[in-house]
């Protein structure tokens, strides 16, 4: 009764309850929760999320969209661009949960693919929002009802974990369905969301396998609840059913999708997900099924419904509303609904004992081996296993059911041991029922209309002490009161107004101040002050009167009845809003703060929007952190990332980051990503800067949020904008720039530019510490100064370009005129400057040119300057006697400046005598000092030029002895000096005086203690007539001022008189004889000195030639030089020159009378001889010409020869070419299905292959669990390196083995490519360790894993061939194949006219001509004849074939009739029909040779009339007029067979086949030259062969424009539209992070292993096969053309270098020119695939398992299975040992099972 009464209270109490409604109604609510501690309501909605009181009054929202998105990109427009478009967006909130350990709210929504923001509990701050993972992408799901999560507690030491269960709607590689992901304590780690367990084999998630989309397309499992209870994880869910009934079955069958409810239940600390278990649910009451899930809640029983269900009163039990059925119709879907409840207990037991049924080996495999294992109530599964389902439904207990208004939520509590239920229905309504158990069943007793109109929701709470509950529908939240007894809401209490200001002011000796006071702050106010005892009360004035950050201001106060100020003080008032960044704000002496999340400047903290934004420390503000240089060339698009601390999380409404770069005073804006505190980056983008004079830019970088929040940058980063060619002419100026900027002197260009923008491969690079690092051509251009004294130490500049880049390269290099110049370090600037340092000249250097070389000195590294270097003196001498006289030369700059000059040697002058630019000589004064250093000073005008200029006095030199003391007259005979400091004179002089008059000479010295001087002469006009000696009044030296040496007064010097010559003859003319001496006469040729020494030196010229002298007293004698002629005697002697005369040498008298005659004699005999001679060379001149001649004709004709060919082969090229391209338009492509082209790729030459067939053998059964281990990655990999280490295990089984198991896998491809990257990976750690050149990797096919890799390409590329590359193979297979038929085809050896290649080449001419002929066709005589184009020279079967390839144009080759099955009959007129064939009766032998019949054979003529028609017995030809006999087959009907046979003709040798009966050999247009038996005459008749090779060149341009087509489309990634396929991108990218895994930064090597792994593999494959993607027919010269166009393809993807020669062979040399640029191409094309965006493992895997949908059932895999299975037969052993020894395989006990599966085989077959 009491409760009754109860009830009562509760139905008057509830009809008024508070509501809460959306901002804009077309924004609904989506998920509602209460904080149990405080009951503060959280509400998540459309674009908002809410933070309301318990009353629900608004404290917070928080803004969450709407926003620009497209649910296709993925991942997300926040992360990378998206070229799909976009739209604003609605963000529905799909998930909502508190986190009560981290005092935040999960929120998630749905834009960005369901990423969550993290916001704190007390406002709704957000902490965090990751996004930039894949991780970070829950769902991409846009229903609110989508996503369910649970967060799970383990105690205080491990953090918490979130289970999340999520629809995928069709994208399960993008999301798992259920999952557990790590909570970190900081929102803002980047493990925030990451899977708690992940490695390659397993993972914390399940993922909806995608082959159930290929039986259910709609599939998608939805999460309705979800709840954790003891050990365990619990989701209640609603899901197609897979099953087989009647029933099931895709929608689009016109069948409705059968629906199952589920509970799933998991481990909380399983993290390989093994304990994932299955359990239907529903509930029946009276006879009708409710299985329809619509929303559940977990609650404790209370002791009253405990007792009736057989629990306890704190058992877990589980309220379930259901509708029912099975069908959902979401338009006119069933109102009938039931409540049921559930024990929890019940439902863990139902899965514990289908746990132990099956591990007692009751299910379908009997795992005998498990019997033994204990299942408890914990037990949380095994890894062979799981997932597992239980197939039995479990049923709820019916408690209340309702046929009008379906129930759609549903909530419980206890109440006083009763358990109540409060249930929402579809109409609004919320229904309060009574729960008393089975026995009593349930009773309603209230029902209240909550919600305006729509349903009520699933999230249903109560408030923290459970008085009231939370009703939402989507356009409202309504509080209603619980119950009658409980208080209400306490009352919020307000707070006061904390804005107004005062100062308060105190004084003493205050006068009367009845009158009042005025409070005067200087000019900012004036106003009243209060008085209150002895208190003064002022009001401060307002702030927008304090106009700066602080000012000092005086307070007067003044009496209103004075009017006089009594009192005074300093007050500053401080205004912190002027303070524009935190940095200066925290920074400021005041009392200022900075609100973060407002940017603005504060003194009253408590104003700031969050708790975190308050900030007082200059550590706390947002600021960007020092950045090392930030480099960005310029056009380059590039990230900046940047480090920061403290950055701000933009908050509800607030726009992200930005950063700002000021660019020549333009602002230029860019996108910028938050990662979190402490990292932004400025997104993707290029910049650029005008003009060319700044090689660098720096650039103001500031980074914004909210549209002009700036963060400040203490450190004053800036952006460095570069460009590589700006004042970086020159090589050397490129290299040294900083190496960072990463630019690269491109050589082919001579330009700086950055390395992936220099066209030419890297060897044409020179970069600094690359491998090309040297610059060569340095180059002087300048030097200073261009002069400097011998004496060395001039610090010489040279300036010029590429002058090395380290100081180490010029260290011992340069020398200036010849002498070394040792450079200074601090002088050096790179490449530009060197400083060094003179060293000393020689006397004899005098000038010459600067010389550098960098390195070493070779030409490409010298440079040498065009102008010279000159040495000069300072001060020259610098040093002189002390008596003075020294002419001194001062050299200098400038110095003919000015007009007055002086010079002073210390204190005395030095006499100025003349100056010029660059120099001024004076003459010393004797010194008055002494000996020793004086400075010297120059005086221009009134400038005193400093130089730090000595001079030297020194003691005055002295003379000690003369040699000789003689000379004559005219003096000038030579005299040695000694004596001391001769040295120190400039210019000495000899002197003589006589008479009064004084006669100089010079002097050179030689030593400071000898010279040499020319005696000077003693005056002639009184010495003349006298013949005695004379001695000179003074004798001696003027040596500058020197007086001491004068004059000499211990020298004898005497004077001689001169030589006196006399005449030769009185004429004047002597006559001699040649050899004849010539005597000149005179006097005093020897002077009688002191002990007869008395020489003198003489010489005598007989013209120009000097003649040996003999001397005496009286005469000379002269040996005349061999000379005839007139010839002028001069004699010299000290200062005389006297000419004697002239002498004429005239030979003896003419020959003897007997000598003429002699000379006659022999003069004649030698006419004779030489006409002789002439008459026989006359002969052979005449007989040589004749041979010229001869030669000469065959010379012009073999020219005329080869002109003709060149001119036909020019004629040719331009004609085929438009011909060929005309033809080949309009055919339609014969592709080979997927099947038919795989199978001949992966089994070539295997027509019927047993994975074709079915199965014969009964063996099903093993097979199946063998196909199982086959899908296990660890015994597959086992498995392969097992067979691969057998010795018998040959290539052709390595191969057959890989082709094996990608048949298999070909439903797999995902597991297919992850077993490849394994053994790729293991090849690669091979190759490395065996010390293989890694170049070798891929190279040939020496394992399983690069077969599997060229299948997996085989498997992966049809698309791309049908789609893109298809189209220009099979046009270069037709334009060869078409121009090699336009000439001759040797039908024996299969050379031909045209050819690419130089084996199948005729080499020699043949007569042909086209002729057309007019086909009837064959399946219709009536329809119009075909013309078809055939040569005179074709034999018959080549014919046929040219006939049928135009008639069946457009036929696949294997639907056309055959040749041979066909005859060709040529029908002149009606009645005659001829029978053409290769042989009959009326072929020709000759000489044993047998040549086939060809048209001109039967002379055919022009537009003949024939027809194909079936073979019925080949005829010999015998023609009559009115019948066509046909008789008995031709014994060399066989010939025929062969002649279009492509496999036959292979060999370079032709075949030639004899007849077997008579040694008869055949022959079609050439003979095998090796026989032998050809005429000697034949050879004459034919050019050199070589001639011939032209045509290669002709057909190869004929056909270059179809093989440019085919290498541009395979080199290029977005050919004609079509994109580049994933598998390609996908592969290289794992060689590239292979090549990284192993340090292999060789671009070389990379290229390589791109190169082996697709060209090389695949590519050339079908380039050399085309016959293996179309249905068509490949003959020998069209394979032979083909190779060479697959050896070109190689060598393009090649990187090393060909060193072509004329030796080289013909197909390397014939694509010479070309390989050049296609090798570009492939650079190109492989660069450009390394800058495409990475592939994502899930766009990978989802690319993998469409293609593995498509082609699901192309193979038979149980035969595959058994083919494979044969190995296992021949190697069981060795592979149950290795699977023994692997860890992984031991704990999976694969050995065992593999061991179960060879019992099942033997037992079965």
């Amino acid at each position: 009764n009491v409760f009754n009464a109860n009830i009562l209270l509760f139905f008057l109490s509830v009809q008024k309850y508070s509501t809460f409604r959306m901002e804009y109604p077309e924004w609904t609510f989506n998920h509602l929760a209460v904080d149990h501690r405080n009951g503060n309501v959280y509400l998540g909605a459309v674009n908002r999320i809410y933070k309301l009181s318990p009353g629900l009054d608004v404290q917070v929202s928080h803004q969450t969209g709407p926003d620009e998105d497209n649910r296709n990109c993925y991942p997300p427009r926040i992360v990378q661009p998206c070229s799909e478009p976009l739209t604003l967006t609605n963000n529905v909130n799909k998930m909502l949960l508190m986190d009560y350990r981290e005092n935040r709210l999960l929120a998630c929504g749905s834009l960005y693919q369901g990423i969550c923001k993290l916001l704190r509990l007390d406002d709704l701050f957000k902490l965090g929002e990751p996004f930039h993972k894949k991780e970070h992408y829950l769902s991409g799901v846009n229903e609110s009802g989508s996503v369910f999560g649970v967060i799970v507690s383990y105690g205080d030491a491990s953090p918490d974990k979130l289970f999340v269960a999520t629809a995928v709607d069709g994208r399960p590689e993008y999301f798992p369905t259920i999952s557990s992901r790590k909570l970190t304590r900081n929102s803002e780690e980047d493990g925030m969301f990451a899977y708690v367990f992940h490695d390659e084999f397993v993972a914390s998630m399940i993922k909806i396998p995608s082959d159930t989309f290929t039986v259910v397309p709609d599939f998608d499992i939805y999460y309705i609840y979800g709840f954790s209870s003891g050990n365990f994880v619990y989701f209640l869910t609603l899901q197609p059913e897979m099953g087989g009934g009647p029933t099931t079955g895709s929608s689009s069958a016109g069948r409705e999708q059968v629906y199952t409810s589920k509970l799933v239940r998991l481990c909380k600390d399983d993290t390989a997900f093994n304990s994932y278990v299955e359990v239907p649910l529903g509930c029946v009451k009276g006879g009708v099924e409710y299985r329809l899930l619509q929303a559940a809640y977990l609650s404790k029983a209370g002791t009253i419904l405990a007792r009736s269900l057989g629990i306890g009163p704190d058992d877990d039990i589980l309220y379930a509303v259901f509708s029912k059925g099975q069908k959902r119709r979401p338009k006119e879907s069933s109102q009938e609904s039931a409540l049921c409840v559930f024990t929890l207990k019940e439902i863990n037991e139902r899965i514990k004992d289908r746990l132990q049924s099956c591990y007692k080996g009751e299910g379908t495999l009997d795992l005998a081996w498990l019997k033994l294992l204990t299942i408890d109530d914990n037990f949380c599964g095994l890894d062979m296993n799981a997932p597992l389902g239980v197939s039995e439904m479990v049923r709820g207990i019916p408690l209340f059911s309702v046929s009008n208004d379906k129930m759609t939520s549903v909530i419980a509590y206890v109440y006083k041991n009763h358990s109540l239920a409060f249930v929402g229905t579809k109409g609004g309504r919320l229904k309060k029922i009574r729960v008393d158990g089975p026995t009593y069943g349930a009773l309603q007793y209230e029902t209240i209309q909550v919600a305006d109109n729509g349903p009520i929701l699933r999230d249903m709470a109560f408030s923290s002490d459970q008085h009231f509950l939370y009703v939402m529908s989507e356009s409202q939240v309504s509080h209603l009161e619980a119950c009658e007894q409980y208080s209400s809401c306490k009352e919020c209490l307000g707070s006061g107004d904390p804005h107004l200001q005062h100062s308060l002011l105190e004084a003493h000796n205050v006068p009367e101040l009845s009158a009042g006071v005025n409070c005067t702050f200087e000019d900012l106010a004036e106003m009243d002050g209060m008085v209150e005892g002895n208190r003064i009360t002022c009001s401060s004035p307002a702030e927008k009167e304090v106009p700066r950050d602080h000012q000092i201001v005086q307070l007067y106060l003044k009496s209103k009845e004075t009017g006089l100020a009594f009192a005074n003080t300093s007050f500053v008032f401080y205004n912190c809003s002027v303070h524009k960044s935190c940095l200066s704000c925290v920074g400021s002496p005041y009392q200022c703060h900075w609100c973060k999340y407002r940017h603005t400047c504060t003194h009253d903290p408590s104003s700031c929007s969050f708790q975190e934004g308050r900030v007082k420390q200059p550590e706390e503000c947002p600021q960007l952190l020092p950045a090392d240089r930030i480099l960005v060339p310029v056009n380059v698009v590039k990230p900046i990332t940047l480090r920061a601390k403290n950055l701000p999380q933009p908050q509800s409404g607030q726009r992200g980051y930005e950063c700002v770069l000021t660019i020549q005073g333009v602002e230029q804006r860019v996108p910028a990503l938050r990662f979190n505190s402490s990292s932004v980056q400025c997104q993707n983008t290029s910049y650029s800067y005008d003009g060319m004079e700044m090689s660098s830019l720096p650039v103001d970088l500031t980074v914004i949020w909210n549209g002009d929040f700036s963060i400040d940058n203490p450190a004053q980063n800036k952006v460095h904008l570069y460009k590589c060619d700006a004042r970086r002419e020159s090589c050397g100026l490129c290299l040294k720039a900083d190496p960072l900027f990463g630019c690269v002197w491109c050589k082919g260009e001579n330009r700086c530019s950055l390395k992936q923008h220099c066209p030419h491969p890297q060897s044409m690079w020179l970069e600094h510490n690359g491998i090309n690092s040297k610059c060569t051509h340095p180059k002087i251009t300048k030097i200073t100064p261009l002069r400097g004294p011998r004496e060395g130490g001039t610090l010489v500049t040279i300036r010029g370009e590429n002058l090395g880049l380290e100081f180490s390269e010029i260290k011992d290099h340069v020398k200036v005129a010849d002498v070394e110049c040792i450079p200074v370090p601090e002088g050096y600037i790179p490449a530009e400057q060197i400083v060094c340092e003179m060293g000393k000249a020689e006397r004899s250097q005098f000038a010459g040119n600067v010389q550098v070389c960098v390195g070493e000195c070779r030409p490409e590294f010298m440079a040498k300057s065009s102008k010279y270097y000159y040495f000069v003196v300072s001060t020259s001498p610098n040093r002189g006697p002390v008596s003075g006289g020294t002419i001194v030369n001062i050299t200098g700059s400038n110095l003919d400046a000015g007009s007055n000059v002086s010079i002073m040697f210390k204190d005395q002058k030095c006499t100025y005598q003349r100056r010029g630019g660059q120099w001024i000589t004076c003459r010393s004064h004797a010194s008055m000092q002494g000996y020793g250093n004086v400075s010297v000073s120059v005086f221009v005008d009134k400038a005193h030029i400093h130089k730090d200029l000595k001079f030297e006095y020194v003691e005055d030199p002295t003379i000690t002895k003369l040699e000789p003391e003689w000379s004559i007259f005219s003096g000038n005979t030579p005299v040695t000096v000694t004596g001391a400091n001769l040295d120190i004179i400039q210019t000495p002089l000899i002197r003589a005086k006589y008479k009064n008059l004084e006669t100089v000479n010079i002097c050179q010295v030689l030593s400071p203690t000898t010279m040499q001087c020319m005696a000077p002469e003693l005056p002639y006009s009184l010495s003349r007539q006298k013949e005695e000696p004379e001695r000179p009044d003074e004798f001696g030296f003027i040596l500058d001022n020197v007086q001491s040496v004068l004059a000499l007064n211990n020298t004898n010097f005497i004077y001689y008189p001169n030589p006196v010559f006399e005449p030769l003859s009185v004429s004047g003319v002597q006559e001699l004889k040649p050899g004849s001496p010539i005597i000149l006469k005179g006097r005093n040729f020897l002077p009688p000195a002191p002990g007869g020494n008395g020489k003198l030196n003489y010489t005598v010229l007989i013209g120009d030639k000097p003649c040996t002298l003999t001397v005496s007293d009286t005469q000379l004698l002269c040996e005349s030089p061999n000379l005839t002629g007139r010839h002028k005697v001069l004699a010299r002697v000290g200062g005389i020159e006297f000419s004697p005369g002239v002498v004429h040498i005239t030979s003896d008298s003419p020959l003897s009378s007997t000598a003429v005659i002699s000379i006659a004699g022999a003069g004649g005999l030698l006419i004779f001889f030489i006409v002789i001679v002439l008459i026989a060379y006359k002969r052979k001149s005449r007989e040589s010409d004749l041979t010229l001649k001869r030669l000469q004709m065959q010379m012009d004709n073999l020219e005329s020869r080869v002109a003709l060919e060149c001119k036909e082969a020019f004629a040719e090229l331009q004609t085929d070419i438009h011909e060929l391209t005309s033809d080949l338009d309009g055919a339609g492509i014969p592709f080979l299905d997927y099947r038919t082209y795989t199978m001949r790729v992966l089994f070539p030459g295997i027509e019927e292959h047993p994975v074709l067939r079915d199965l014969e053998e009964q063996v099903e059964k093993g097979l199946k669990l063998f196909g199982q281990l086959i899908n296990n990655k660890v015994f597959l990999l086992s498995f392969i390196r097992t067979l691969e280490s057998q010795r018998g295990f040959s290539m052709r089984d390595r191969g057959n083995v890989a082709s094996l198991i990608m048949t298999v896998l070909q439903s797999k491809l995902e597991y297919a490519t992850d077993v490849l990257k394994h053994l790729l990976s293991d090849l690669i750690d091979k190759n490395l360790e065996s010390k293989n050149h890694p170049k070798l990797l891929l190279r040939r096919t020496e394992s399983v894993a690069e077969k599997m890799l060229t299948n997996w390409f085989t498997f992966l590329l049809y698309k791309f061939l049908k789609e893109c590359a298809g189209e220009p193979l099979f046009s270069l297979f037709c334009a060869i194949k078409q121009q090699m038929e336009k000439g001759p085809i040797d039908s024996i050896t299969g050379e031909a006219r045209y050819s690419l290649s130089e084996d199948k080449l005729i080499r020699q001419q043949i007569d042909y001509k086209t002729l057309v002929v007019n086909c009837m066709h064959p399946d219709n005589e009536k329809s119009p004849e075909v013309q078809v184009k055939v040569l005179n020279c074709d034999t018959i079967s080549q014919v046929k074939e040219k006939i049928l390839d135009a008639i069946y144009k457009n036929v696949p080759y294997s639907h056309r009739p055959k040749a041979s099955d066909m005859d060709l009959e040529w029908r002149q007129g009606r009645v005659v029909r001829v029978i053409l064939q290769d042989e009959d009766v009326t072929t020709k032998i000759e000489c044993d040779w047998k040549r086939l019949n060809m048209l001109t054979h039967y002379q055919v003529t022009d537009n003949a009339v024939v027809a194909l028609v079936p073979k019925q017995v080949t005829a010999y030809n015998s023609v009559n007029n009115s019948t066509v006999s046909r008789t008995s087959a031709s014994k060399y009907e066989n010939m025929i067979k062969y002649t279009g046979s492509p496999d036959s003709l292979r060999s370079r040798t032709p075949m030639i086949t004899p007849d077997l009966e008579s040694g008869v050999k055949v022959w079609h247009l050439v003979k095998n030259h090796e026989h032998g038996d050809q005429k000697e005459g034949d050879r004459g008749s034919k050019m050199v062969s070589e001639i011939y090779l032209t045509r290669l060149l002709a057909t190869k341009g004929t056909l270059q424009k179809f093989v440019d087509d085919l290498f541009e489309t395979i080199f290029s990634t977005a050919h004609r539209g079509s994109a580049l396929p994933l598998a390609i991108k996908y592969m290289f990218d794992f060689l590239d992070e292979q090549a990284d895994k192993h340090n292999i930064h060789d671009p070389h090597v990379r290229h390589t292993w791109k190169s082996n792994c697709l060209p090389l593999r695949f590519w050339v494959n079908v380039i050399k096969n085309p016959q293996f993607v179309f249905d068509i027919h490949k003959s020998s010269i069209t394979d032979a053309c083909l190779s060479v166009v697959a050896q070109t393809f190689m060598d393009s993807c090649s990187t090393s270098e060909h060193r072509l020669g004329k030796d080289s062979p013909s197909n390397k040399l014939l694509y010479a020119k070309d390989i050049p640029s296609y090798k570009s191409w492939v650079e190109r094309y492989y660069s450009d695939i390394s800058k495409m965006p990475v592939i994502s493992d899930q766009d990978m895997n989802a690319y993998l398992a469409e293609q593995s949908r498509m082609h699901m059932n192309e193979f038979n895999t149980m035969s595959s299975l058994s083919e494979i299975y044969s190995y296992v037969g021949k190697y069981t052993e060795e592979i149950v040992s290795a699977l023994e020894q692997d860890d992984g395989a031991r704990k999976q006990r694969l050995a065992y099972k593999l061991e179960q599966v060879v019992a099942f085989m033997s037992l079965e077959s």
